[in-house]
């Protein structure tokens, strides 16, 4: 059986250290974007109570060269048996999971989040210092995949 609360603490602790991530974009045959690409960047953390705020700011290039700037913001909150991730937009949180630990290293969404017909879930991985995040993003128009690194 997994301990969730140390699982929970392992994650928490190495949140708190992150200043670098990485993301690779891709999708697949049903996708009508073009969200393929990789990227790399800074992560400012900062704690506001019992929150961790991640502020991202990161270049984006393109499969086809293009380079893009990128900012994001997400909230982490702690829970007794999980963590909340939420992306910050406009100030106003939207919660996009809550991820429970599966196993000692790995977290999996409780439940997918809902943005209109698109679905999305998500795994998280410890590995030593590293932090990985998978998304999926599967809907009408949408077949999607972000691989985040996190460090």
């Amino acid at each position: 059986m997994v301990d969730q609360r140390k699982v929970i603490e392992a994650l928490w602790f190495r949140l708190a250290k992150i200043t670098e991530l990485s993301f690779t974009a891709s999708n697949g045959a049903g996708s009508g974007t073009d969200w393929r690409g990789h990227g790399r960047g800074q992560v400012e953390v900062s704690r506001c109570g019992e929150l961790l705020l991640f502020d991202e700011a990161a270049q984006f290039t393109r499969s086809d060269g293009l380079k893009l700037p990128m900012r994001n913001r997400y909230r982490w909150g702690r829970l007794e048996h999980r963590v909340r991730l939420e992306h910050q937009r406009r100030e106003e949180p939207v919660l996009l999971f809550e991820l429970e630990p599966v196993t000692a290293h790995g977290l999996r969404q409780v439940a997918p989040h809902l943005c209109g017909r698109d679905r999305y879930t998500a795994d998280l991985l410890l590995h030593g210092s590293e932090i990985e995040l998978i998304w999926t993003i599967a809907g009408p128009h949408k077949e999607e995949r972000l691989h985040y690194h996190y460090w």
